[in-house]
């Protein structure tokens, strides 16, 4: 058995029924002409959604530039709660974004683009226009009228990797005709990726679908007519065989080959295939089994809603490996549905998440919501996190050479508001001043920000991007 393909300085395992295994850069694998040098990494992207906007009150950070303090829901850890609904457990708490202050920019202030005629609760059209800075159409059959930033820069820099983009949900998505959200049609509502033609991109909700799209090489076939990587698919998961089983004895015969250094690497990357693996493997055995892997157009079991930490831990780990072994360079990461009412219960939280944002000024209701967000932030500090832990081609993190932009479709919850957008960009990919926050003056928008990150990818042929950005936002760089 041998090396099935190289990209670059990236190599991949190949085994048997279609499997294929990215593997993280191995110094020992590299071309004989860039041993003992410092090859340029690949530059990532992350547009990151999180639903029902914020309680801004906590989100709000005091100062600007490098002098300012996160608001209490990005902020440290170990918060003292006495709102009266019990022990927020220790094992959901952890350090927040003030962890990473150095590596995070914060922009406040912002608009985005709204449907003109829709009285507030426009969720879905705030959805749609994420990372479009577009007005979203309620037609039945809506698309948008332009590309999303994520796909605009995954035709710049994924066309060498497996997939050039990647569109991943933490809920299940509607059907495309229902309507969702105050006439909103489902396919704007649930969706926040869009090609060139306004229709949304092929969004992947399921573990097991995502897994096989970023490690796998698999091409996803038709609901009558699969292809044969998804019956080889079909068939591997049936028996419950991991792809690492199916590339063992290709991986025993790499171990010789590597230096001191690489071994411990390679033993560390796969043991997080296989974790990934496992608990996909629980989700599909708690949901029924059989189906986890097959492709969209058929039924196949969801991330499980009824438990935001299972699901989001996964999915943020399948973000990272899929960075790590270069399986693609853009994500668009939608935490929830537009209106999503996923329950908290295990942090004092019951009732659904849009229902809770909806406080109005409920002291209850608000405490509720200020738990969430802030439970939220931990996780999304843990992401980061990871990604700085990861070692890329050039030595640095993967952290460092990835941009992750990260908002919501409203800005308060309970307002609706499509201006003062809470941002948050992380990673240093498109050479932002990072450890700032700064504070617009309320007439710029999101368009602007995305011809910055698109001038930060080394795309400089935008004149205009989406509905109001006509110049990139100054004073990132």
């Amino acid at each position: 058995m041998k090396m099935s393909k190289r990209y670059g300085r990236r190599a991949f395992l190949g085994g048997t029924a279609g499997a294929l295994i990215g593997l993280p850069f191995l110094e020992s694998l590299a071309p004989r002409r860039a041993l003992g040098q410092t090859g340029a990494a690949p530059k990532r992207f992350l547009g990151y959604w999180y639903p029902n906007g914020y309680y801004m009150l906590d989100w709000h950070p005091t100062g600007t530039g490098t002098n300012f303090t996160m608001g209490p829901n990005m902020g440290p850890g170990n918060r003292v709660w006495a709102d009266g609904l019990g022990t927020f457990p220790a094992s959901e708490d952890g350090p927040g974004l003030d962890s990473l202050k150095n590596q995070v920019l914060l922009i406040s202030g912002l608009q985005n683009t709204r449907q003109p005629a829709m009285v507030p609760g426009d969720h879905s059209g705030g959805t749609g226009s994420f990372l479009t800075n577009r007005s979203v159409s309620m037609a039945s059959n809506a698309k948008m009228g332009g590309p999303s930033i994520d796909y605009t820069i995954s035709q710049a820099i994924g066309q060498s990797t497996k997939r050039p983009y990647l569109a991943m949900g933490g809920e299940q998505a509607r059907a495309a005709g229902v309507f969702c959200d105050s006439g909103f049609s489902c396919a704007v509502g649930d969706h926040i990726s869009f090609g060139n033609d306004g229709n949304p991109l092929t969004r992947y909700d399921n573990p097991g679908q995502i897994f096989d799209q970023l490690f796998t090489g698999l091409a996803t076939g038709t609901a009558t007519m699969p292809s044969a990587a998804d019956l080889a698919a079909a068939a591997r998961r049936k028996q419950d065989t991991s792809i690492l089983d199916l590339v063992t004895a290709e991986a025993a015969s790499l171990q010789p080959k590597l230096s001191r250094q690489d071994r411990p690497r390679l033993d560390q990357y796969l043991t997080s295939v296989r974790e990934v693996e496992r608990r996909i493997m629980a989700i599909q055995t708690s949901m029924g089994g059989g189906k986890v892997c097959m492709p969209p157009a058929r039924q196949a079991a969801a991330f499980m809603l009824a438990n935001p930490r299972q699901t989001i831990d996964i999915a943020h780990e399948l973000i990272a490996l899929a960075f790590q072994c270069d399986a693609t360079r853009v994500i668009s990461f939608q935490w929830g549905n537009s209106t999503s009412n996923r329950p908290h219960n295990m942090i004092g939280a019951s009732g659904g998440h849009h229902d809770t944002s909806h406080h109005g000024t409920d002291v209850t209701m608000i405490n509720k919501i200020q738990r969430i967000d802030y439970w939220w932030y931990r996780r999304f500090a843990a992401l980061l996190t990871r990604l700085q832990g990861m070692q890329d081609v050039d030595g640095r993190s993967v952290l460092d050479n990835t941009l992750i932009f990260q908002g919501s479709d409203v800005s308060d919850g309970a307002k609706h508001n499509h201006d003062d957008m809470p941002v948050v960009l992380a990673g240093g990919a498109a050479g932002f001043r990072l450890g700032q926050h700064i504070m617009t003056d309320g007439t710029h928008w999101f368009g602007e920000l995305f011809m910055s990150i698109a001038k930060g990818f080394g795309i400089n042929n935008l004149t205009s991007f989406g509905e109001h950005g006509m110049a990139p936002l100054a004073g990132l760089t």
